[in-house]
């Protein structure tokens, strides 16, 4: 089967939206980071690389990295 991955991520996607699970888009985020710093390469509304818009890149790594630790601590309920 191929692109199965992709199929586990959106099979788990409705079910934590159905059991309200914060804490599973922290590690959905930071597992697409992991992907994304691997890859050199994001693919948000377009691809942006990192060889060819290193700043815009890492701005977008950065911006991901605070959404992955803001549901962390909202999950934790720090912030509240």
């Amino acid at each position: 089967m191929t692109k199965w991955k992709t199929l586990l991520a959106l099979i788990l996607m409705a079910i934590a939206i159905y059991f309200n699970w914060s804490w599973f888009w922290a590690a959905f985020i930071m597992l697409g980071l992991i992907h994304v710093i691997k890859s050199g390469e994001i693919h948000f509304v377009e691809a942006v690389k990192r060889k060819e818009t290193p700043k815009l890149y890492w701005f977008m790594v950065v911006i991901w990295s605070l959404l992955a630790l803001y549901s962390i601590l909202s999950y934790l309920n720090i912030l509240t």
